[in-house]
């Protein structure tokens, strides 16, 4: 915090001094070319993020746009599900504050954190300054915050740098916060964009399948690995370009042909229909699957069918205790199922298991190599080279195969010895 003050707001800080509170001005670094300011807004814009809306909390103050270091970080730490810290004063004082109420104090950062500067800091010579660290990477942090006589702000400061916090405070260190379901982000290091799909970031390769560009919001490549590698099971999404919904099961993106198979419309998050496509094509597209893990049931909404998932293939289940008993199913459109491999938007689910993969009858043991939608019956690991691993299917749809009417038996060609 910095001692250039308009007289106004210096009688006020004195005041609220008085009064057990405390103020925070707008920290102006010295050479500070090395610190990235990636927002800076007179208003409350740029930490809006995170919720906050510019109302007092613990009773500390803010200015007439809603802003003060103290409160921000006060609001950050209440949003944590820190308990009420108030009168730790201005940001000069709230290390040597905070540990003596017992809280850890020390010059290593982590996510969570709050970044201290003392009163005659290079930073905040004035009233010293807190700010709330977002990241944590082998190179830099990067850092929310607010300021009285200022705005809000987001920014990243290299390890090293001579602005460098002079403590952190560990009220209560939590992992990375993004920002909101829907919103996009920008890794640093890479240029890569994502949409987040609940938490989890699904690739953007062209900003046509969201009609032009959008504000993004930067994030570290260290951030970026810490989110949920695949969106929630149950979450729907739309395809961008061809307005397709799917349903993740699994984190693979199962078509929806039509509501009704749900009941009503469900609430869905637009994505790049390229990444629905590519899904499971390696590196920035592994954020979807191309199809369910293997021993996934999914229950065809429409006829309330249950299916396992046996390479790539929706497999009949005639009754739950031929796969082992009860356990938990996502529902589908039944479509999908039945017209599953018919076509790129079904291809999600294979027709019948891949060559290769390997399937064991749930109440006989009998194993099975897929080849050309035949199941081989293997009656010796040694003729396939030794044991492999296996998907517990239902016998009884083994022992149907061949049988295309009704369609849930179709999944399976037919059976031959190895």
């Amino acid at each position: 915090m910095r001692s250039r003050l308009h007289r106004a707001w210096s009688r006020l800080a004195l005041a609220a001094l008085v009064g057990g509170t405390a103020l925070a001005t707008a920290p102006q670094p010295s050479q500070a070319a090395t610190i990235v300011y990636e927002c800076r807004s007179s208003s409350t814009s740029c930490i809006s993020f995170s919720g906050y809306a510019g109302r007092s909390v613990w009773g500390y103050p803010v200015n007439r746009s809603g802003n003060n270091c103290t409160n921000y970080v006060a609001y950050r730490l209440a949003r944590n599900g820190v308990a009420q810290q108030s009168g730790l004063g201005n940001g000069g004082s709230w290390a040597a504050n905070a540990k003596r109420r017992g809280f850890r104090v020390d010059r290593t950062p982590a996510t969570g954190s709050i970044a201290q500067w003392n009163y005659g800091s290079v930073y905040a010579p004035s009233y010293g300054h807190v700010g709330y660290v977002e990241e944590v990477t082998s190179s830099y942090i990067t850092i929310s915050d607010s300021s009285w006589s200022g705005g809000s702000y987001r920014w990243r400061i290299p390890r090293g740098d001579r602005n460098w916090p002079d403590s952190f405070i560990h009220f209560k260190d939590m992992r990375y916060q993004p920002p909101k379901p829907g919103a996009f982000v920008k890794v640093r290091e890479t240029g890569e964009v994502y949409r987040l799909v609940g938490q989890a970031p699904v690739f953007v390769s062209t900003w046509a399948a969201f009609g032009g560009a959008k504000a993004t919001h930067l994030l570290s490549s260290t951030a970026l690995a810490s989110l949920p590698a695949l969106p929630a099971n149950g979450t729907f999404i739309r395809g961008g370009q061809r307005g397709e919904v799917y349903r993740v099961v699994g984190g693979a993106p199962i078509h929806v042909s039509t509501w009704s198979a749900f009941g009503r419309p469900q609430p869905y998050t637009t994505v790049d229909q390229v990444a629905i496509d590519r899904a499971g094509a390696g590196g920035r597209w592994n954020h979807l699957r191309a199809t369910p893990p293997e021993g996934t049931l999914i229950r065809g909404a429409q006829r309330r069918e249950i299916y396992r998932i046996a390479g790539g293939s929706p497999v009949y289940v005639s009754t739950m205790a031929n796969v082992g008993g009860a356990a938990p199913t996502t529902t589908v459109d039944q479509v999908a199922i039945d017209r599953a491999g018919s076509a790129v938007r079904f291809n999600h689910l294979s027709h019948q298991p891949r060559d290769g993969s390997y399937l064991r009858g749930g109440t006989t043991g009998h194993i099975y190599k897929m080849r050309g939608g035949v199941a081989y019956r293997v009656t010796s690991w040694a003729t396939v080279g030794g044991v492999k691993p296996t998907t517990v299917v239902d016998q009884v749809a083994v022992n149907n195969a061949g049988i295309t009417n009704p369609v849930k038996w179709s999944h399976i060609k037919g059976t031959r010895t190895l």
